[in-house]
């Protein structure tokens, strides 16, 4: 079924002339770059990096690796190190951008141009099983840092969205995250895609720009995070187009996703998920849904607090138990057959501006720097509409300044530790073991 519906995708637009992205590209020229990067990687196999923020790129970018041997990866920021990680994990000498300018020495650019062709259809070359594209959580974020997806994967779960949420051809999306991240990609490259709808090219982040966007372009959905829908909160919110919106990547705030239904009368619908397991289960508080409802397509078990779940949307690189379920880092309560809460994370994983940061991985770059004995990382609730904020108790003889500067040359900055604390002997309990809720209590008493 799936393989029929990429053939299909893969054979042309439906409407060629429509806009993929507003007012800057239509969905032939979407056809007519990936046909132009078929042809200038016809013999490569290797890995591809995606240097770009550009959605139209992406998506043609996306169907030209359907239509060949080789793969994608998307860095987690646009960033030296990031483009840098890619190098050295994947030997990657070749990267699709549209920054003709961009310092990449030693590196292979491929800039799609829109030719003039001939027909726009190309062979489905990989099976919807065959793993094609490779999201980074890299730097300081969650490990691992790569998860490999299938068009199982991406498509199943954007055609499960689109139909679930009834997205149509008469819908322009509006995103406030960035395309190379996971929720980002799937609502503003695979879902408009898949549904022929259109979708706005800029990325808003501010909350002005937010509110622009929603002004200037009329869009009927949008998909945003929870802190941008915090910032939002208390000023107007010109949302008279809309018909829904969506958020990820973290808990939303009850009072945040009250309030946006109040001033804009479009509902909020909270999706729950990660990039290695895909969309897991979603709520509605403007309908009265307090707990989250698992996705009709998604098994889910709970073992000892923790949330197994089995479904078409999860990473190959996952391990799984002997039923092909999935142990997740969250531990959730049972409402009934269909609803579960959250009740916390049982790993290191944190969620900072809807990124993910391994509270570890930051300690461990930490403890590497001259001078530093030990260090304690761990988050706690930021009062600022953050999810978290990151803390860190570092035991040895070093200079606050230089610490700091050290840090942050290591690590990106939205897993920098907003708040660092240097002493002599990090406290541990009778046990001989670090006391974590007293070390919490003391930043937030200093806070």
């Amino acid at each position: 079924m799936l393989k029929q519906k990429l053939e299909k995708i893969l054979a042309g637009p439906e409407n060629p002339d429509a806009d993929f992205i507003t007012s800057a590209y239509t969905y032939k020229d979407v056809y007519a770059m990936a046909q132009d990067i078929l042809t200038t990687l016809s013999n490569y196999d290797g890995t591809v990096g995606l240097y770009t923020e550009n959605k139209a790129i992406i998506a043609s970018s996306i169907l030209a690796s359907l239509a060949s041997d080789f793969t994608i990866i998307l860095p987690y920021a646009l960033s030296s190190q990031a483009l840098q990680e890619i190098q050295e994990l994947f030997h990657a000498g070749t990267i699709i951008t549209d920054q003709e300018n961009a310092n990449l020495s030693g590196i292979n650019t491929v800039i799609p141009k829109m030719k003039k062709i001939g027909s726009l259809s190309m062979p489905l070359v990989k099976s919807p099983d065959t793993p094609f594209l490779n999201f980074f959580t890299g730097g300081s974020t969650g490990r691992p840092k790569v998860w490999k997806k299938t068009a199982r994967n991406m498509f199943g779960e954007a055609f499960f969205l689109t139909e679930k949420f009834s997205i149509n051809k008469n819908d322009c999306i509006m995103a406030t995250v960035p395309p190379y991240h996971i929720y980002g990609f799937l609502f503003s490259v695979l879902v408009p895609f898949v549904s022929s709808s259109k979708v706005m090219g800029d990325i808003y982040s501010f909350p002005q720009e937010i509110r622009n966007g929603l002004e200037k372009n009329a869009p009927t959905i949008l998909a945003s995070i929870p802190m941008h829908y915090r910032i939002l909160k208390g000023g107007e919110i010109p949302g008279e187009s809309l018909r829904m919106a969506f958020s990820s990547a973290g808990k939303l705030d009850d009072a945040d996703a009250d309030y946006f239904y109040q001033k804009t009368g479009a509902e909020l619908i909270e999706i729950y998920g990660s990039t290695e397991t895909g969309g897991i289960a979603g709520r509605c508080r403007a309908r009265g849904e307090t707990n989250l409802e698992a996705f009709e397509i998604i098994d889910w078990k709970i073992v000892d607090e923790r949330l197994y779940v089995r479904s078409p949307f999860i990473s190959p690189d996952i391990a799984l138990d002997s039923e092909v379920f999935f142990q997740t880092g969250d531990r959730v309560i049972r409402r009934d057959e269909k609803h579960f809460s959250l009740l916390g994370r049982a790993d290191g994983i944190v969620k900072v501006g809807g990124k993910r940061v391994d509270l570890e991985d930051v300690r461990s770059k930490i403890v590497q720097i001259p001078g530093v004995a030990d260090a304690v990382v761990f988050a706690i609730p930021d009062r600022r509409g953050r999810e978290s904020s990151i803390c860190a108790m570092v035991q040895g003889k070093i200079d606050k300044e230089k610490l700091t500067g050290a840090i942050s040359q290591q690590i990106e900055p939205y897993a920098m530790p907003r708040d660092i604390r240097i002493v002599e002997k990090i406290p541990v309990s009778s046990s001989g073991k670090y006391d974590r809720k007293t070390l919490e209590k003391y930043f937030i008493s200093s806070a």
